[in-house]
């Protein structure tokens, strides 16, 4: 059994999360990414504590590690679908030849089934356990109850009209995701108790600010709450899986790991966010491609990860732009396809 500090996500308004795609909201994200998280604290830490106590380095994003944030609802906490073979449904209720489009379909699993997965995959999934999109599935009580999806998606048409009305207005559209009373996102943390409280105040103020796009209007805005997951997890287990981005350091990459591993891979970037330099918001970073969560690696060896400096080679930018790409890496018994 492991024991995992965890923050929970109580949004107070709907919640845009930006592709990195110039001027396209059109579509939201739908999982808040680990270094999105991370640079957001950061950002409040240093108002909170100040420069000088924070730091302008790395310092800070290398003294906690936290998994990406993912659905809750109630006390029902999901987890990402690993990229291997998942249980199987009675095949009473799903023929076997109509179970791999359902399969497809699961994006996250309640507690009971992942730890399930994880370990010796014993359970069956039951049809009756799956939300009525089809991406949730769980044998908890309080998700055999829920009418509604635990977040959907409404895109909002908006216009901008030129200050000086010299072109004609242009419409856009915003992606935005609602979640049902009850629900928000959750994320894990490791780390010590001094940086946990630091985390713990960032977090509110974050909060209180918002995180996503459009903030400016009250998008993003949530209540923070702290409690402790405990979490079945195999001894000796022959793979590790992700919770969080990973960025390799060099000498953790090699072509036999990724030979028996199982992952995806994603480009982060986008512009920079920087408060203090408006002149800033329309750069945008370097960019770094990541192992997404939901890889699975061999457990070989301890993987770490790394925090990278994206800072673009523009001369009007002088500070660091740093990126977490620390791993959250879990034990798992994979399932042979």
């Amino acid at each position: 059994m492991a024991n995992f500090k965890i923050f929970k996500l109580h949004f107070l308004a709907p919640l845009h999360l930006s592709k990195g795609k110039t001027d396209d909201y059109g579509e939201s994200e739908e999982i808040l990414h680990s270094d999105t998280i991370k640079s957001a604290l950061y950002v409040c830490a240093r108002q909170l504590f100040g420069a000088k106590e924070i730091g302008d380095n790395d310092s800070f994003f290398n003294s906690f590690q936290i998994s990406s944030a993912f659905p809750f609802y109630e006390d029902e906490l999901f987890f990402p679908k690993p990229m291997s073979k998942i249980q199987p449904f009675k095949n009473e209720e799903i023929k076997e030849e109509l179970q791999a489009k359902k399969h497809k379909k699961v994006t996250y699993l309640g507690k009971s089934y992942f730890e399930d997965l994880i370990n010796d995959q014993k359970l069956y999934l039951s049809k009756a356990d799956l939300t009525s999109d089809g991406k949730f599935i769980s044998n908890h009580a309080a998700i055999k109850k829920i009418k509604t999806p635990i977040f959907k998606s409404e895109v909002q048409q908006r216009v901008t009209i030129p200050a000086d009305y010299s072109e004609d207005p242009t419409p856009y559209y915003v992606d935005r995701l609602f979640f049902t009373q009850g629900a928000g996102l959750w994320f894990a943390f490791k780390g010590d108790d001094e940086i946990f409280e630091k985390v713990s105040k960032a977090l509110k103020l974050l909060g209180d600010s918002g995180i996503g796009t459009d903030r400016s209007v009250g998008n993003g805005q949530f209540e923070s709450s702290a409690s402790v997951m405990s979490l079945q997890v195999p001894e000796n287990a022959k793979y590790q899986l992700n919770l969080s981005l990973w960025c390799p350091q060099k000498e953790e990459i090699s072509d036999s790991l990724l030979k028996s591993s199982s992952y995806g891979l994603i480009k982060r970037g986008g512009y920079i966010a920087s408060p203090s330099k408006i002149e800033h918001l329309t750069l945008r970073k370097k960019s770094i491609y990541m192992f997404t969560e939901g890889s699975i690696f061999p457990n070989h060896k301890v993987l770490k990860g790394k925090v990278s400096n994206l800072k673009p080679d523009i001369a009007i930018v002088t500070q660091d732009i740093w990126r977490d790409g620390l791993a959250f890496m879990i034990p798992i018994n994979k399932a042979e396809a």
